[in-house]
């Protein structure tokens, strides 16, 4: 009983697409100015290796991992953000969102997979030094990624720890506390049988063993990634860098104003009140904050 109940909870996240819901506003590489050229992978991933004519140019690559959900297409502003300051962007829609094909995501390792796929193109083409930077699913998806493929320097920002707990806190409000406690080893199980051992792989330990030198990114108000699942409150050595956002919740690359924008309009998705979606200032819903992307960029730069 325990384990049917694992593998519909799992098959309720993890079983369907991911794409553009159509009352969102999302910004596209010409809001920004940006060239876009089209890449394709093994598998049916597809992205876009982003840059900004007109600027000094690194010869250095980001590749950017998204959270669940849309794909790319949702971190349209910070893929901005790495185009301005001279760097390439490479952004993969993971299996089953956004540009790429699929019926469905998976699981939480499939984000690793598309991760290793983009490392292992962007190794083929000329650049001196590739770095990860990934949010939330994707910050989990980079640094078990750089356990696998060495790069240069990763940013994770908001990311899980493992699975497992992640459903395990996620589904606590819906299930009841107990009873998510309980089914915890089952989705251990589903994603044993899903990937094999490294279906449960643990970005903490990940990040400790790599030796790659890694920021850490947490807002201390994020209630999306917890810090009982967190991976900021996890792992500790000496190539790692911590960055707590005061006052920042999920998305801590952006502005207060920002995240209270971003919680009013999932608020309305929930309260199913869109009937004046139009008039909602998406540009002020994606407003960065400076302070918290220089220290990413110094971070990379240094």
């Amino acid at each position: 009983m325990f384990l049917t109940l694992a593998f519909l909870t799992d098959y309720y996240v993890f079983g369907k697409r991911y794409d553009r819901n159509p009352y969102l506003k999302y910004f596209s590489a010409e809001d920004f100015a940006l060239s876009a050229e089209p890449v394709i992978l093994p598998k049916g991933l597809k992205g876009f290796l982003y840059s900004k004519d007109g600027i000094p140019h690194k010869n250095e690559l980001v590749i950017f991992c998204h959270g669940i959900g849309a794909g790319q297409c949702e971190y349209t502003t910070e893929i901005a953000f790495f185009c301005n300051n001279g760097f390439n962007v490479l952004a993969v829609d993971s299996f089953g969102c956004g540009y790429s094909d699929g019926k469905k995501i998976k699981g939480m390792y499939e984000g690793v997979k598309t991760a290793v796929s983009a490392i292992d193109y962007a190794k083929t083409l000329d650049f001196e030094k590739i770095y990860l930077v990934g949010h939330s699913w994707g910050a989990y998806s980079v640094l078990c990624a750089s356990a696998k493929r060495k790069v240069d320097k990763v940013v994770a920002i908001s990311a899980p720890n493992t699975p497992s707990k992640t459903m395990q806190e996620g589904a606590a409000p819906i299930i009841s506390r107990p009873l998510a406690t309980i089914e915890r080893p089952f989705w251990w199980i589903v994603n044993l049988l899903k990937y094999g051992a490294k279906g449960n792989s643990n970005a903490a330990k990940c990040a400790e063993k790599n030796g790659t030198p890694t920021l850490l990114v947490h807002g201390d108000k994020d209630s999306v990634v917890t810090p009982k699942k967190a991976v900021f409150y996890k792992a500790d050595s000496e190539n790692i860098i911590k960055l707590l956002a005061e006052g920042k919740a999920h998305n801590p690359y952006n502005t207060e104003n920002a995240e209270k924008l971003l919680a009013e309009l999932s608020a309305k998705f929930r309260n199913k009140n869109i009937a004046d979606i139009d008039k909602f200032d998406f540009k002020a819903a994606t407003e960065e904050d400076e302070e918290v992307m220089k220290k990413i960029l110094n971070f990379l730069t240094d």
